[in-house]
């Protein structure tokens, strides 16, 4: 397959970003439109999305996919887990962006741009066994497990809501102002959550449970591994809604990226990027290669060879503010290197 031909299906999806951008940049999204389509994207699109993908999955092709499974879990969870750990340990990060880092170092765009690319590429019934499997392990594992490393880093919003209602309390650290505020920010524990009653632990983990985006394609599993199909009305209904998610997703990471300002090139935004689109598909590969064979292995990496996705951006923007710049930063740096690296790894997959 030539590279004009994989060029050809490849930069219509960077030009939907491309508006996206520059509608943010002529403040077409002000005035909360950036919000209300992050909103429409997160809460409504993507998990009918997902619902249905995962739903409509066979149970026989869901259980007959071992291999692709562990290598999959493997480039996903494997490595997630092996950057937080690094991010604790080494980095000495608090935990929310030690976990926002990890999942952006991971997750990439298959649920964004996989659908329209690998489709094309390979036809929709090759491609679409890869990717829903890639969609349980990401929206029902990985992204409900991010939101409860989250949540146990900062308080519920109600608890978030009562310190803010409180008299403001000054923080003093050894160093003095911008350390305390720092850590303030990253969610540390002192004394300004100990005026605030403590909340459970099984409140922090189960509330991030209740976001569409989490218990959409866990529903969408349990239906699909119970071998029974959505009522018809209900599917004809989250077909409308989820029509949209590739193309408003694309565009809001644009709008996204035109609020945030001109990327950062620090070592860290850079690392995700080469991380996301070079290493994680790469060392896949070759494992995959050992383990499984050439079919298996080059699934798996076309999976997961895509940009940086943007639910890391979102959920920053909600959670950890002060990696909002970093993330987005990475996700153009792998958006401008995935024009090389996704040819390649493509090449040298087929």
């Amino acid at each position: 397959m030539s590279f004009s031909h994989i060029f050809t299906i490849v930069v219509p999806v960077f030009l939907v970003i491309a508006l996206g951008y520059g509608a943010g940049r002529r403040m077409s999204f002000g005035g909360g439109g950036a919000d209300a389509l992050r909103v429409l994207t997160m809460e409504f699109a993507l998990p009918a999305s997902l619902f249905l993908g995962i739903a409509n999955t066979p149970r026989h092709i869901l259980l007959s996919q071992g291999p692709l499974v562990g290598m999959l879990a493997l480039g996903l969870l494997g490595l997630f887990g092996l950057i937080l750990l690094g991010l604790r340990l080494f980095g000495r990060l608090p935990l929310p962006r030690a976990s926002i880092l990890a999942l952006a170092s991971v997750q990439p765009q298959y649920a964004f741009m996989g659908v329209s690319i690998l489709g094309n590429l390979f036809g929709d019934a090759e491609a679409a066994i890869p990717i829903a499997i890639a969609g349980i392990l990401v929206n029902v594992i990985l992204d409900p497990l991010v939101l409860i490393l989250l949540n146990l880093g900062h308080p519920p919003a109600a608890e978030a809501t009562a310190s803010a209602s409180a008299p403001p309390r000054v923080l003093v650290s050894a160093g003095g102002g911008p350390a305390a505020a720092e850590e303030e920010r990253d969610g540390d524990t002192g004394a300004a959550q100990t005026a605030t009653k403590p909340v459970p632990t099984w409140v922090k983990v189960v509330q991030p449970l209740r976001k569409p985006f989490a218990w959409a394609p866990l529903l969408g599993l349990i239906i699909a591994l119970a071998g029974v199909r959505p009522p018809e009305m209900i599917e004809s209904s989250l077909t409308l809604v989820g029509q949209a998610a590739s193309g408003v997703a694309l565009l809001s990471v644009g709008v996204t990226l035109a609020r945030v300002g001109m990327p950062q090139l620090s070592p860290g935004s850079i690392a995700i990027a080469l991380t996301s689109v070079v290493v994680l598909p790469l060392s896949t590969y070759a494992i995959g290669l050992v383990l499984t064979g050439h079919e298996v292995a080059a699934q798996t990496a076309l999976i997961l060879a895509f940009p940086v996705s943007p639910v890391p951006m979102m959920l920053a923007s909600q959670h950890v503010k002060s990696e909002e710049h970093r993330i987005a930063s990475s996700v153009i740096i792998s958006i401008v290197l995935a024009f090389a690296s996704l040819p390649l790894i493509i090449n040298l997959t087929s």
